[in-house]
């Protein structure tokens, strides 16, 4: 391309233009910096700050800038060493000031991210889910204030000719229906896992587990470093309680006494059901559930999974002194008068286990899924004969059902999987409308053959209402998947899910955890 091309200004085809900035005193405004007599001089090259320094840019650069648009049959010309150029100015860069309320906005949010951290432990500030605790972010998505605004919502359907009236009388049931209807699903599902997990403190998993999960009950062990001492145990469930919004939580644990005692090393060693059971003396069973009560709720624990009345037929490693007898009478008359003793004060309550009976078999459902063989007359006359009469004087608030198959009833499936074993059996025969806890989904019993997501679905179908084994926040979330995926294909309705969350939440208040409002 010539540089004479005639839609060039001639001063553009000059091989260099040089251009420069004078420093005008005259008409420069007041920027506050120094003025020409105080200026100082550049240490490094000695020209005048007030200067702007020059970039040079190629001849043909500038034209091309400055000139209209240039012919398509043009070719593009090659830039070569020798190319002239063109300094053009530069400016220097402005410093960026951050607004006042940006600046204060900012210093806020770091203060409360501060506030929250200093409140958590390292392990839960730390990580994915220890940094959504801190930041308030939270996978649940439900009324944090649920009792609060369901007993506002409550108080505003009353009409003024009732309102004008005595107050008026809101039942329990009443007011757990008005519960489950502003529950999210999530909520639900939540309120249906016992979970637990390892560490003496209140750490990631378990805060992960409450917070984000809403999970309805926590279950202690000792095997899991989850009791030490009396205050670490009081401070641990303080913890567990006031993290768990909007509902409480039921804090569970085995307290048999004798072979299975989680609180040997803070009280001593209690008696247990074989010692209690062979006096053949209900008040000495009565004075021990009342003892265990007053300890428990001191420790912040309002559920305890006992007693055990199974009737022991065979001997069985795993239920070595956890019987009241091998008389279906006698662990009726014993098993009943130690729940009367726990249940009296009314801030503990037990659950009869291991349903439909482990006194028959040898297996351990922890390694193995045992077989049941008696039959049905055999089972109605021992096994089942304490949970019928105990169910009938109506203090039985829950049950443990374990896993076993009981072939006459259900040969396919473990009884915690059954419908024909808890519907069917303790549902519908033996009456029984309290809520059904699995015994640990975790067993090996379970897992040889049902991965956790499908036996959480398993176990709701067959009519459970609190789903034990979960140990991490993972497992929580595999199981609850594994419900919704069956919700989704109709296998589990919606309200079989309310169900066994009215359950839940009429257990809750009647350990005192949810009071009726006053309207």
């Amino acid at each position: 391309m010539e540089k004479n091309h005639s839609w060039f200004p001639k001063e553009q085809q000059d091989d260099e233009v040089e251009m420069k900035v004078t420093h005008d005193t005259r008409t420069q405004p007041d920027t506050g910096m120094l003025s020409d007599d105080d200026s100082t001089e550049d240490r490094d090259t000695g020209e005048s700050q007030d200067e702007m320094k020059i970039v040079p840019i190629s001849t043909k650069d500038a034209q091309v800038l400055q000139s209209p648009l240039l012919p398509l049959t043009e070719e593009k010309e090659e830039k070569t060493e020798n190319s002239p150029v063109v300094p053009v100015p530069t400016t220097l860069p402005q410093r960026t000031v951050m607004p006042r309320k940006r600046a204060i906005l900012m210093a806020v949010f770091l203060l409360i991210l501060v506030f929250n951290a200093a409140r958590l432990s390292s392990a839960q500030f730390i990580g994915a889910e220890g940094w959504a605790s801190v930041l308030g972010s939270h996978v649940s998505s439900g009324d944090p204030n649920l009792l609060r605004n369901v007993a506002i919502q409550l108080r505003k359907k009353l009409t003024p000719g009732v309102t004008a009236q005595a107050t008026p009388h809101l039942t329990p049931q009443e007011y757990i229906d008005a519960l489950v209807q502003n529950m999210t699903l999530d909520q639900k599902l939540g309120q249906m896992m016992i979970v637990q997990y390892v560490g003496p403190e209140y750490g990631l998993a378990i805060s992960t587990m409450i917070s984000q999960y809403n999970v309805g009950a926590v279950i202690l062990f000792g095997v899991n470093n989850n009791i030490q001492d009396k205050t670490q145990l009081k401070s641990l469930t303080r913890q567990m309680q006031s993290n768990s919004k909007p509902i409480p939580l039921v804090v569970a644990i085995d307290q048999e006494g004798g072979t299975v005692d989680r609180l040997v090393n803070l009280d001593g060693p209690r008696p247990s059901e074989a010692e209690i059971g062979a006096t053949n003396d209900p008040n000495k069973a009565t004075q021990q559930g009342n003892q265990d009560a007053q300890d428990l709720s001191s420790y912040g624990i309002n559920l305890n999974l006992a007693p055990v009345v199974d009737v022991t037929n065979v001997f069985n490693p795993q239920l070595y002194l956890r019987t009241f007898g091998d008389n279906p009478a006698k662990v009726t008359k014993m098993a009943g008068a130690y729940l009367r003793g726990l249940q009296r004060n009314g801030k503990v309550l037990g659950a009869l286990k291991h349903f439909p009976g482990l006194g028959d078999v040898g297996a351990d459902p922890h390694n193995s899924v045992p077989y049941l063989y008696r039959s049905k007359s055999d089972l109605e006359a021992i096994d089942w004969a304490p949970y019928r009469v105990l169910i009938r004087q109506g203090d039985v608030r829950a049950v443990l059902v374990t896993h076993e198959i009981v072939t006459t009833i259900d040969g396919s499936k473990p009884s915690s999987l059954s419908y024909k074993v808890i519907t069917g059996i303790l549902r519908n025969e033996l009456g029984f409308q309290g809520v059904v806890i699995t015994d640990s989904l975790t067993m090996e019993g379970i897992t040889a053959y049902y991965p956790e997501a499908q036996a959480a679905a398993l176990a709701i179908e067959a009519g459970s209402d609190l789903l034990m084994g979960a140990l991490t926040p993972n497992d929580v979330a595999n199981m609850i998947s594994g419900i919704k995926q069956a919700i989704n294909t109709g296998e589990i309705g919606l309200q079989r899910v309310d169900e066994s969350v009215r359950r839940i939440l009429m257990l809750k208040y009647q350990m005192g955890l949810i009071r009726i409002p006053t309207i």
